[in-house]
C-alpha cells in the first residue's frame, strides 16, 4: 500500500501498488472498517514488457473527523496467490 496518506484540503488520497504479476487477471478491492468501498478510479495494469504486469489503483475521498482513527487497507487477489495480499493504514483527519 502507497507510503500512507496525504492530506490536501479535506481529501484522503491513498495508492496501492502490486507489481511483478502474471497472467494479467488481477483483481483489487478497498475496504474501511471491513466494509467493501469502491474507488474512484478504475485501477490501471500496466504491462511492463517482461511477461509482468504492474497494477496501481488510487483512493480519493474527501474525509472529515468521523472517520479519524479507521482503517483503510487495499487487497490485491490473484490466481498464483494463495490468499489476497493486504495492506493497511490508519486514518488521521485533522480537519474539524
Amino acid at each position: 500500500m502507497g507510503p500512507a496518506i496525504e492530506n490536501r484540503e479535506d481529501t484522503a488520497v491513498a495508492w496501492c501498488m502490486s507489481n511483478g504479476f502474471k497472467p494479467m487477471a488481477v483483481n483489487v478491492t478497498w475496504t474501511r472498517q471491513g466494509l467493501n468501498i469502491e474507488p474512484d478510479v478504475k485501477p490501471t495494469v500496466t504491462d511492463m514488457g517482461n511477461n509482468t504486469f504492474t497494477l496501481i489503483s488510487h483512493y480519493t475521498r474527501v474525509l472529515n473527523r468521523s472517520n479519524n482513527g479507521k482503517s483503510l487497507t487495499c487487497s490485491v487477489s490473484h490466481m498464483a496467490l494463495t490468499q489476497p495480499v493486504s495492506g493497511s493504514v490508519t486514518l488521521t483527519v485533522l480537519c474539524t
